[in-house]
């Protein structure tokens, strides 16, 4: 399992980990603001 996954994990770990942690800060800073429309409703 861990020397499959070190295959690909190190293939997008180089390019592809910045990309996610765009997209991981943009669906957090999404969530935000529909918590904030929610609340203030």
């Amino acid at each position: 399992m861990m020397n499959q996954a070190n295959g690909w994990m190190s293939g997008w770990a180089g390019g592809g980990m910045w990309g996610w942690s765009v997209i991981g800060t943009l669906i957090v800073v999404l969530l935000i603001v529909v918590i904030v429309k929610l609340i203030n409703k």
